[in-house]
């Protein structure tokens, strides 16, 4: 007999394609791989509808910009490949050869902004001096490939990736390599002069330390001048969760539509909500399984404390 209440805690709906073109199809659109848990089918979540609670109106999953794809393919409808360094902001182009947006902005944001794209696709590009430009990107969250100010090591570190990840993506053609600008564009399936009047004018923005044309912060800036010269095509991102859930209150009651608290039903991680709006906020980097810690401890604490 179940006494004190029930805690539901089994994660979101990333793995449930009905339950994604439901809720949250553009999301669907954007999915280059699913990284999701096991068992995130949602079976927690509809559970506690059906018990009658209410769900967050706001819809939205936790992607990352790292959505590799072949050199020659177009959109993320084939799996692709994860690709760490996706979300470090260098010089991004469409497939016209021409720089689009801002590319220091948020993971999910930059996802949103290639939704508009030809092909949902684009390139990214680098040269010979990448490593060096990584560091003064000072990129934080999981996208850091260098230990933090305070000591802590990066969740990717650069030694990792460069040795068990990019002499893979290069060998497979996945990632390209070219002594010219010109020869980059055409191994990345790009138009050879406008990609060379973008790439000119984007040194010209480094030179000046100020980006006139999209407002990237001049540390973030980066110059196209020493060989090899480095690409690759992306489309989508990796999904890892859901970010909406059950609506709950400050005691992890699961909440009804009146915003009233069903007494005994406890909700926490990935089941619950109105901890996330739109959008996974990259400053903040373990939000989301800090989040789920502290909430389960606490329904546990609030379920064991009950009375009956």
């Amino acid at each position: 007999m179940i006494k004190k209440g029930i805690i539901v805690c089994t994660g979101g709906y990333s793995l449930n394609m009905d339950m994604m073109q439901a809720l949250q199809p553009e999301t669907v659109k954007m999915i280059n791989i699913n990284y999701s848990y096991p068992g995130s089918h949602g079976d927690g979540i509809k559970a506690c509808l059906w018990a009658g609670a209410a769900m967050d109106e706001t819809h939205a999953g936790m992607l990352f910009d790292r959505g590799g794809i072949k050199h020659d393919q177009v959109g993320c409808a084939e799996t692709g490949f994860l690709f760490w360094m996706g979300s470090q902001p260098f010089l991004k182009v469409d497939l016209n050869g021409n720089r689009f947006f801002n590319e220091s902005g948020c993971y999910d944001h930059i996802l949103h902004e290639t939704l508009n794209l030809p092909g949902m696709t684009y390139a990214m590009v680098w040269d010979a001096n990448y490593v060096q430009d990584m560091m003064r990107f000072d990129t934080h969250g999981c996208s850091r490939m260098f230990p933090h100010v305070n000591g802590a090591e990066s969740v990717w570190p650069l030694e990792f990736n460069e040795s068990a990840f990019m002499p893979g993506y290069r060998n497979d053609g996945l990632v390209v390599k070219a002594d010219t600008i010109e020869e980059l564009a055409q191994k990345l399936g790009l138009p050879v002069d406008n990609f060379k009047a973008t790439v000119d004018r984007y040194n010209e923005l480094y030179d000046k330390q100020k980006d006139e044309d999209f407002g990237k912060e001049a540390f973030r800036l980066s110059e196209l001048r020493t060989a090899p010269f480095e690409g690759v095509r992306l489309s989508g991102g990796y999904f890892i969760c859901t970010l909406d859930g059950i609506k709950i209150d400050t005691n992890m009651n699961a909440l009804t539509p009146e915003g009233k608290p069903i007494e005994g039903l406890y909700v926490a991680g990935d089941c619950s909500g109105g901890y996330f709006d739109s959008s996974y906020p990259n400053l903040l980097a373990g939000c989301a399984a800090g989040r789920s810690i502290t909430f389960g401890r606490l329904a546990g604490k609030n379920a064991a404390h009950r009375e009956i």
